[in-house]
């Protein structure tokens, strides 16, 4: 389970992928679908509920009364579908008035289903603040008729599924998907949270700690600290200004209120079908799956009207309104935010799009470009934020340089300005119909949106929308009204503005009107300072609107006009153009319907990242080249032409996404920038201390995913430590970067792959044209393979990495180090892929809910080229690492004997999970795309590893497996490392042989 805190920032992400109306300046590094709509997250009877027969007559609703079948089975057709979109959506509501949308989906290769309740964080009980996202754990600990606590996360995962939850604001949500087998299963389990939980009183007491736990892991979050504090901005009696998740001292019993007793209440509050939506996605009939619905949701309780939540207004006269917030990493951030109208009911017409369209534009002569120019940031985004109630916030947020917090008047002087000339500028109707024509455009060529990942969004929208609209709400219908646009525009104003400034260098105290009294906020103990306005301050906002020296977009020119499907169709990649130290391939392929196509150009030269010196100047020039064209790049990417330009160990590439139309002319215009491309001292400086931040804050990134980062950079070839990175960062200079840049375009060969609704003529043309452009500068080179270093065999090895977090890490590798460098071990890492899935489950059972060693535990497959690994996670805030390592080691111990006793159905179940998950089709043109070029980039481009491993899998049976646990694990093959952030421990050391390692001694022979 997840708890998701709607931060404003993820919302504007959120929305530009749905609808296209909140326009970020981050857009240099952006994904193949990012245009795609997301459309792609009395109580408990004592009588024990069972599954209807499927041929059951009748339906009762919890009072008993019979309803004729037609009563639940009357279907509403779900108008305004995409073009693109191959699924059929009906609408039923079952007697108990729970609303379900049934959606057929043809290309479901495993089934799903979500259940979205009206309650979140906001209808918390003052003094018990993460009620509602404690509830959501303990719902899946068991019901009556599945009592045991992990049964259905046993079943999800033992049938090749998963499942989660999350708790925002004002909606749980939960869903699971599954193999099509076992979805009646699944659903039986699934529905029994809602009608016959238990709520154990030993688990109630037990699993608060995994919450407490969840909490403490994101102590050093930056975005919760700062959300947290903003928090204390707010009006109190506001829900959103409390605390969300949930902890030890917020999550106990009260007298005469037991912790338990609270669960019931919220629960009976609240979780009844009127405040429900629910979502089945299969490739079933619809009938069908209305009779599944029927059968399992039927009994969830009615109360006859949905709850309706009343909020007060966010903001309250003569409270603070500027907050200084000092940071634990290094990094300078502005945020203006300004209350302003609910906006989920505006859905049709999106009026804020106009105003995040016009700020957040990064085109030559915007405010982004005139601040970047001077160097004052490096991003700025405009966006509003989800519904807190009747309000809402509009947020303008510029990450500065260290320059731009120096001059950070200037900054604030120029977005004030930027507000002061759209209210005194007249609606621009162009703006209007751009807005409209992109948002309908991406809708009508939307991706395909994976069946947990539709029905998780669908019932949540489905909570808040007509079902008629909850299709079309994806979309812009129509332009906003003139005055509908004013009125924001109006409400951007001094009285309804809050302002962040997040920083750990020097903060514009001359904005207060007093001298900063600093606080710590009380759960992320962030250090914060709230004040007034100064006069000064208020002076300085009046007067800016007065000076401005930006300017408003032009017409987009990037909007594709030819949308046409070609009529080429190609099953593998094949050369189209080769020449000495030029080779570029191509297939076509409008297999899924949409005018959509991908171009890959890697050009490789000699010594790009051998060292610890070419590797950072790799980064600095892919970050100088971003950064030199991102004004240009914009107006591409708005209409749907997405690139990106990254640095690896052969040199760089360049990738372009999006519509077919015009991508090939850009690619070219790309490709002739790179090597226009000229660097300037001031902006080298300016990447640099940038650089220099990021490696520097590396180590308050979450504990977990550094562990991961420490394990491959300890094995593998020729890669390099924060720690080398930063020594070697600060000795580059200027003339290192231009040096290294003049040797990389003098001397290279490129490869190229076009794919999607392109023609080979197309695709050969292209080529052609660049390849005329390096005649003379092409030289074959034989790429760099990533490969493992060679692991002594037999060995217990740990090795620490750095964290700033406080809770304690331990990820415990077991690594094959039996096979030979030519080997893809294709059937070893087969064995560790069946093995994972077998005791996962088991793992976190065992270790998170009832030994509660921490939030964040699981195994992973990380098998890495030829070195098959089993990784084993725990991060833990109140566990040692002797602890953790032991229990750990036990859990093996057990696994050893549980696993002999393996049944040859239990084999079966786990081998055709993996077979189904092999076996999934490409549903989006990236899903080919991406792993075609990572073969075409190899040597010798294989693009029959799939078959190979669906191969090495059906080959195996229980009594192979059995042999492997028997024979392979335990051989001298097997050697285990311990990637920790915590001191290790003498004694394992001492008692048990675990030696330190460290990336600088294990040989790369």
């Amino acid at each position: 389970m997840t708890n998701t805190i709607k931060k404003i920032t993820h919302y504007f992400a959120l929305i530009l992928l749905l609808a296209s109306f909140s326009i970020q300046a981050s857009h240099s590094i952006p994904t193949e679908n990012h245009h795609q709509p997301d459309i792609s997250n009395p109580i408990m009877p004592s009588t024990t509920h069972y599954a209807k027969p499927v041929n059951d007559e009748i339906n009762t609703a919890n009072n008993g009364a019979p309803y004729p079948p037609s009563a639940a089975m009357h279907m509403i057709q779900i108008p305004n579908k995409s073009l693109t979109d191959q699924n059929d959506y009906r609408l039923i509501t079952l007697p108990n008035h729970l609303k379900v949308l049934l959606v057929n989906d043809p290309q479901a290769e495993r089934f799903s289903a979500s259940l979205a309740v009206n309650v979140g964080s906001f209808q918390d009980p003052k003094d018990q603040q993460g009620l509602a996202h404690f509830l959501e754990h303990m719902l899946f600990l068991g019901t009556e008729k599945y009592p045991e606590p992990g049964d259905y996360q046993s079943y999800v995962n033992t049938h090749g599924g998963s499942n989660n939850a999350y708790t925002s604001s004002d909606t749980t949500n939960y869903f699971f998907d599954i193999k099509p087998s076992a979805y009646e299963g699944a659903l039986d389990r699934f529905s029994q949270f809602f009608t016959t939980p238990l709520f154990s009183e030993s688990l109630t007491q037990r699993e608060k700690n995994a919450v407490d736990s969840e909490y403490k892991a994101k102590l050093k979050d930056e975005s919760r600290r700062n959300n947290q504090a903003f928090k204390t901005l707010l009006n109190n009696n506001h829900p959103y200004s409390g605390f969300s998740v949930g902890n030890l001292d917020t999550l106990k019993d009260r007298p005469e209120n037991s912790l338990r007793q609270q669960l019931l209440s919220l629960y009976k509050e609240y979780y009844f079908s009127e405040n429900m939506a629910l979502v089945l996605i299969t490739n079933l009939p619809h009938e069908e799956m209305a009779t599944f619905a029927k059968r399992y949701f039927s009994d969830i309780p009615s109360k006859q009207a949905p709850t309706k939540h009343t909020y007060p207004a966010l903001l309250t006269t003569g409270q603070p309104q500027l907050q200084f917030v000092k940071p634990l990493i290094d990094s300078n951030t502005l945020s203006f935010q300004y209350q302003i109208d609910a906006q989920d009911n505006n859905y049709k017409t999106r009026p804020t799009r106009y105003i995040s369209y016009i700020l957040g534009n990064e085109n030559e002569g915007s405010l982004y470009a005139s601040l970047k120019a001077d160097g004052l940031i490096n991003s700025l985004s405009a966006g509003v934020s989800p519904d807190y109630g009747d309000n809402a916030f509009f947020t303008i947020t510029a990450h500065l340089t260290n320059h731009g917090l120096e001059n950070i008047d200037t900054v604030a002087q120029r977005i004030f300005a930027t507000i002061g000339l759209l209210q005194s500028t007249p609606i621009n109707p162009m703006y209007q119909q751009e807005g409209v024509q992109l948002s309908q455009l991406m809708y009508n060529n939307q991706n395909y949106t994976p069946p947990q990942s539709l029905a998780r969004t669908l019932s949540a929208k489905l909570l808040k929308v007509p079902a008629t609209d909850i299709l079309s709400s994806f979309r812009i219908e129509k332009a906003a009204d003139n005055q509908h646009v004013r009125q924001l525009l109006k409400q951007l104003d001094t009285n309804n503005l809050l302002v962040q400034v997040v920083t750990n260098r020097t903060f514009p105290e001359h904005w207060a009107k007093q001298k900063p009294i600093w606080q710590i906020e009380p759960w992320y103990q962030s250090t914060y300072s709230n004040n007034n306005f100064s006069t000064l301050f208020l002076d300085f906002i009046r007067l800016s609107v007065k000076n401005t020296h930006v300017s408003l977009p032009e017409k987009n020119r990037f909007i594709p006009e030819n949308l046409d499907l070609v009529d080429e169709t190609d099953t593998t990649p094949y050369s189209v153009f080769q020449q000495p130290g030029f080779t570029f391939w191509h297939k076509s392929d409008p297999s899924f319907g949409k005018p959509t196509a991908m171009n890959f150009m890697a050009i490789r030269f000699s010594h790009a990242a051998n060292t610890p010196k070419n590797a950072l100047l790799n980064q600095l020039w892919s970050r100088l080249y971003n950064d030199s064209i991102s004004e240009l790049t914009y107006s591409p990417y708005v209409a749907g032409l997405g690139y990106q330009f990254y640095p690896h160990a052969n040199g760089v590439t360049l990738r372009t996404s999006g519509y077919s139309d015009k991508q090939n002319t850009y690619a070219t215009w790309l490709i002739d920038q790179i090597f226009l491309f000229r660097p300037s001292t001031e902006r080298f400086d300016q990447i640099k201390t940038q650089l220099t931040k990021d490696l520097a804050n590396q180590k308050s990134r979450q504990a977990y995913g550094n562990a991961y980062s420490a394990l491959s950079t300890l094995i593998t070839k020729d890669s390099f430590t924060t720690e080398q990175l930063e020594s070697t960062l600060t000795e580059l200079s200027f003339k290192d970067l231009e040096e290294y840049i003049k040797d990389a375009r003098a001397s290279f060969d490129l490869v190229g792959y076009s794919t999607g609704n392109v023609t080979k003529e197309q695709t050969q043309a292209l080529a052609h044209s660049l390849h005329e452009r390096f005649v003379g500068r092409l030289t074959p080179k034989d790429p760099v393979e990533i490969q493992s270093k060679n692991i002594p065999a037999n060995q217990k090895m740990h090795y620490s990495f750095t964290s700033t977090s406080s809770d304690n890490v331990v990820l415990y590798t077991l690594i094959d180090t039996s096979q030979d460098a030519s080997s893809k071990a294709i059937t070893e890492k087969v064995y560790f892929a069946l093995l994972r899935k077998l005791i996962n489950s088991r793992f976190y059972q065992e270790l998170r809910t009832q030994k509660q060693l921490g939030y964040i535990v699981g195994t992973q497959d990380l098998s890495a080229r030829n070195t098959p690994i089993l990784g084993l996670l725990v991060q833990s805030p109140n566990q040692n690492t002797v602890t953790i390592i032991h229990a750990i080691e036990d859990f093996l111990k057990e696994e050893e004997k549980q696993l002999k006793t393996l049944t040859a159905e239990e084999f079966s179940f786990t081998k055709t999970a993996l077979l189904d998950e092999l076996n999934m089709t490409a549903k989006n043109l990236s899903d080919n795309a991406l792993e075609e070029w990572h073969q075409i980039a190899k040597p010798s481009p294989d693009f029959q590893t799939k078959t190979a491993w669906i191969d090495a899998l059906e080959a195996i049976d229980r009594a192979d497996f059995m042999d492997f646990l028997e024979n392979k694990l335990s051989s001298p093959s097997i050697s285990r490392i311990i990637i920790h952030n915590q001191a290790f421990p003498a004694e394992l050391t001492s008692q048990y042989g675990w030696i330190e390692t460290s990336p600088e001694q294990l040989t790369t022979d």
